[in-house]
């Protein structure tokens, strides 16, 4: 339309020429000034088809902006959804152990606090756990014992510390029959010989041995009799089967109380004269938080309000709880002068816990191990065992 204009303006030029003094004169102005302003009218059109294009531009930058920036968001949902997509956890236990998260096993509250399906399941003992963690038939161990959790690590498992479970130094122990006598002066010589019965590559296998090398008894002495679980130690300790029997939970309740065993040192002797610091952890196989890390935090966060529960009201929840360990009654686990302490996810991530002495105390308890001949090396560093990432984030809600 432009070109139009400008030829037409031209025609007028020329026209106009022709009453000039002279007539080439006057078609050549004409024509200057013709071709001058269908230049301008040509540069005006450049300017305005190149101002259209800086925009439709503009316009396409910000369409594929918001585009990248949906694109974005959708797959950072769609990965917040995978990460809470599991429906099912697997979850492993000990039956006749006592612990508040057990409110919600019968009724499905804890199930509805984590968001999944919890399925539990019962092991007899710490290093089970671990394999059925390798094997991907355990998502999260709740209450591993530290020291299978350290000589699976320290055999090259994949599996991660995440929590602590619970802290108790009278709930993990060796009960003598009460007929032998046996006291910190003369362990030495009446333990002689002793038949032990205890798990292998627990807490509980390592407090025996360290309390037994404390006290002078010759170890290779001791006939020691592997057991995978309370129930058949307790069993053999009643009829008189064994001189001492170790074990935790339920089953040392029934060695004393039922049976006239003794303790041949408290749990608070063993912490301050040996140094032993008895806790129980929360693991899981690496893969499993890789895949689904906001399950972990889910269970981590429910756990410690299960916890908060039965601290607010221990006389209204530990009947629950005792019915779904499997128990009469809590007894002193979680009542009277309680054994357990459940430290908050504030405390688990100072020095005092993950934050430095955990992955000390594993170094120490395979280093024992390998010092009585049980084991034959150690990693030496499990500080890479530890992920507090998980609590981090549980914290941060």
């Amino acid at each position: 339309m432009k070109r139009v204009l400008a030829m037409s303006a031209a025609a007028a030029m020329v026209l106009a020429a022709c009453g000039s003094d002279s007539p080439v004169d006057g078609v050549e102005d004409a024509v200057d000034d013709a071709v001058n302003e269908a230049e301008d009218v040509v540069e005006d059109a450049v300017d305005d088809v190149e101002e259209v294009a800086d925009d439709a531009m503009e316009d396409a930058e910000e369409v594929v902006d918001d585009a990248m920036e949906e694109g974005e968001d959708a797959i950072e949902e769609e990965g917040d959804a995978a990460a809470l997509s599991v429906e099912e956890i697997n979850v492993a236990y000990f039956e006749q152990w006592p612990t508040p998260n057990l409110i919600g096993f019968n009724d499905g509250s804890f199930d509805e606090a984590v968001g999944a399906k919890i399925n539990w399941v019962p092991f007899g003992g710490g290093g089970a756990m671990s394999e059925a963690m390798e094997a991907g038939d355990i998502d999260i161990s709740y209450s591993q014992g530290l020291t299978p959790f350290a000589n699976t690590v320290n055999n090259g498992a994949d599996i991660k510390l995440v929590g602590i479970a619970v802290a108790y130094a009278e709930a993990d122990n060796c009960v003598a029959q009460g007929d032998l006598g046996v006291t910190r002066e003369n362990a030495a010589e009446v333990l002689n010989g002793a038949t032990v019965m205890s798990p292998q590559g627990n807490v509980t296998n390592f407090k025996m041995l360290s309390m037994m090398d404390f006290l002078g008894v010759d170890i290779s002495s001791l006939e020691i009799l592997p057991t995978d679980g309370g129930a058949t130690t307790a069993a053999a300790f009643a009829d008189g089967s064994i001189d001492v029997g170790c074990s935790f939970g339920g089953s040392l309740v029934a060695m004393q109380e039922e049976s006239g065993g003794e303790l041949i040192m408290t749990g608070a002797e063993q912490a301050a004269d040996i140094g032993i610091n008895t806790y129980d952890i929360v693991s899981i196989p690496t893969s499993f938080g890789e895949e689904h890390p906001q399950a972990v935090i889910n269970f981590l966060q429910a756990t410690e309000e299960f916890n908060n529960a039965w601290a607010a009201d221990p006389a209204g929840t530990n009947d629950t709880i005792a019915d779904a360990s499997g128990m009469e009654d809590v007894g002193n686990f979680l009542s009277g002068p309680t054994w357990f302490s459940f430290p908050s996810l504030e405390e688990q991530l100072t020095d005092a816990w993950m934050g430095a002495t955990v992955a000390q105390n594993m170094t120490e308890q395979i280093q024992t191990f390998v010092d009585l001949g049980q084991i034959d090396s150690t990693i030496g560093d499990f500080s890479g065992s530890v992920d507090t990432s998980f609590l981090e984030k549980a914290i941060a809600g």
